[in-house]
């Protein structure tokens, strides 16, 4: 396994690029996406171009390109609100799903590297781990497609970091025997089940929170800082939001938890 500093060379992310720099341009994949600018005006501006000013971004390639080169705060949040749409329209159209994949590859390499690459689990590399990553992905975009998400980029990610570290997890406790239930899971505990740990118990904390006085983006914040492990200049870059926006409604709702 690598170090859990370092990214591995992934040979897989090599072929879906190859692979995206050939269907990303197809008429096919022009046509989806001329179908979705049709329906949201800031869209149809970089791939239907104005009277005045022809189109920044014709193919799916393109708009990948210019989502990932995204600089500042204005450009960080309207390829946030990129992939809101995108996820929005993916129950019409499968090859939405796959251009969406292409573009969160940046945000799956940065999970891959806060869970270390899948080391102490059940794959045999980097390689196999970001593989399972990308399935993953997959998952959790036929589950969400057609959602109107605000923190779409946020949500995904999260998603996808909280199902990989749970099989991590519990791949991790099956070799010394213990048992881990995920947030999701539809057992009980049983008496040999682990004590919760403080990380746990503050995700626990702060769903129950969720309606009981605490806003809604304070929780968002809070778990995706604190149990997640996103810096607050990770949120920034993966919501497009402002950082001091984002410290601010951390540190209300640090205030609160603690009240």
């Amino acid at each position: 396994m690598p170090n859990a500093t370092t990214k591995p060379r992934v040979a897989l992310i090599d072929q879906m690029a190859a692979e995206w720099s050939s269907i990303g341009r197809s008429p096919a994949a022009v046509r989806s996406l001329g179908a979705i600018a049709g329906r949201d005006p800031g869209l149809a501006v970089l791939v239907l171009g104005t009277d005045r000013d022809p189109p920044s971004c014709p193919t799916p390639c393109d708009l990948v390109e210019h989502m990932r080169h995204a600089r500042g705060r204005r450009q960080r949040e309207e390829a946030a609100r990129l992939v809101r749409v995108m996820l929005r329209e993916a129950d019409d159209d499968p090859f939405v799903c796959r251009m969406l994949v292409q573009v969160l590859i940046p945000g799956l390499v940065t999970v891959a590297g806060k869970l270390q690459w899948g080391r102490g689990g059940e794959w045999r590399d980097g390689e196999e781990f970001f593989g399972e990553a990308v399935s993953t992905t997959w998952l959790v975009m036929q589950e969400w497609a057609g959602q109107d998400r605000p923190y779409a980029v946020l949500d995904l990610l999260s998603a996808i970091r909280c199902r990989l570290r749970r099989q991590l997890f519990r791949s991790k406790d099956a070799g010394v025997g213990s048992v881990l239930l995920g947030p999701d899971s539809g057992e009980a505990p049983t008496p040999t089940a682990r004590p919760e740990t403080d990380l746990e118990e503050l995700a626990r904390m702060l769903i129950g929170l969720h309606g009981e006085g605490m806003r809604p983006e304070e929780v968002q914040v809070l778990y995706a800082h604190h149990v997640l492990g996103y810096s607050i200049a990770e949120l920034a870059a993966l919501t497009g939001r402002d950082r001091r926006a984002l410290y601010a409604r951390r540190d209300r709702g640090q205030r609160r938890l603690c009240a």
